[in-house]
Formats: structure tokens, sequence, C-alpha cells
């Protein structure tokens, strides 16, 4: 038994303000009414007794600690830039940007 018909399908596809041709909702129905039979499938095993779970695993996000450490002072930083002026990294002009 059918549970979509090509009717529905062309239903949603105007509500979703999609163009679908009649080879593509025809091919969409079957393909919407094998969906709907495994979800009914899944729908009808008995979990009686079973446990919802969210996540099987455990496990949480692992991450370090911060720490705080120092930093390159602005004299490091700039000693290994290409080209530095007046205490900042010195770059080609972009955009035809006036300085």
């Amino acid at each position: 038994m059918s549970q979509i018909s090509r009717d529905d399908v062309a239903h949603l596809a105007r509500l979703a303000r999609l163009a679908l041709t009649d080879a593509e909702l025809d091919g969409f129905a079957g393909q919407l009414d094998a969906i709907l039979s495994h979800v009914s499938a899944i729908q009808a095993v008995d979990v009686t007794g079973v446990e919802a779970t969210d996540n099987p695993l455990k496990d949480v996000n692992v991450t370090r600690s911060d720490t705080v450490v120092a930093g390159l002072s602005q004299g490091e930083a700039l000693a290994a830039a290409p080209r530095a002026a007046e205490n900042r990294f010195a770059v080609p002009q972009i955009l035809g940007e006036s300085q």
C-alpha cells in the first residue's frame, strides 16, 4: 500500500515552489514512499524496556586547559616581516586606497 501519492508529491512541490516534471513527480513519489515504508518499519519495532540514548559514547570534548604563555614582542614579530614601517607591518597598497 502506497503511503504517499503522486498528487501528494505535486502538492508538496507546489508548497515548496518547485517546478517538477511528470517524470520527477513519479520518481519522487516512489522514493518518498520507500522512505516512509522504512520509517514505518522502524516505528513498528517494540522498544519496551529499552532505555533511550542520545549518545552511546560517554566521552566529552577533550581539550587542554588554557594556560597563559608569553607571546612575541612587537620587535620580535616585526623582525620576521619582509617589510616594516613605523613599528607596523608594511604591506602593498590595495584597491587604490591612499595612505
